[in-house]
């Protein structure tokens, strides 16, 4: 059963969520590999191995942007209303920020393959530019891990403001985007 029109919902719907805490480990999970990468040898087939497992994961982070933007764009849920006042657009103004950086990273990440001349596990080879532009790979390169490295910062910074309005507002705005059932009001 669905609330009525002119109830506006109390917490995200099951598909917002799942592609939330996917983005969010994913994200996590990218930018661990990025920071190991380089600790291998050059030529080791283990960073080859995690460089390619990194684009892999990636091109998947893309998909689920991709499908999150949808999903808020097209489904017929509806989403919470921010909250009122400074607070509110505090958090909207944080979303903003978080999308933006998530699509400057799934596009970057492509870029930043092929810009390298990077192999997927050796079935896939990206063609790189002429070798005269490693100019364009240290910008493409850097590009990405600033905004790897700003996205992490941010949600954090969200995370410890739903932990504040948890913990000391004692508002619903965590439990709208915990999975499970909402709890009883």
């Amino acid at each position: 059963m669905t609330a009525p029109e002119h109830i506006p919902p109390s917490r995200y719907n099951g598909g917002m969520i799942a592609l939330h805490w996917l983005s969010a480990v994913m994200v996590a999970a990218l930018w661990i590999i990025g920071q190991v990468i380089d600790v291998f040898p050059r030529d080791s087939m283990l960073r080859g191995a995690m460089r390619s497992s990194h684009i892999l994961l990636g091109l998947s982070l893309f998909v689920i942007v991709l499908l999150r933007l949808a999903w808020r764009r097209l489904s017929r849920h509806r989403i919470p209303p921010p909250e009122p006042g400074w607070m509110g657009r505090a958090g909207g103004l944080m979303h903003l920020a978080l999308y933006a950086l998530l699509l400057v990273l799934v596009i970057g990440g492509p870029l930043n393959a092929w810009v390298r001349g990077d192999s997927v596990f050796g079935l896939f080879q990206f063609t790189a530019p002429a070798p005269d532009a490693r100019w364009l790979r240290g910008l493409v390169g850097e590009v990405h891990e600033l905004a790897a490295n700003t996205i992490l910062v941010l949600a954090g910074m969200h995370a410890v403001a739903a932990l504040l309005h948890h913990l000391l507002l004692r508002d619903d705005t965590l439990r709208r985007m915990l999975p499970g059932r909402p709890r009883a009001t």
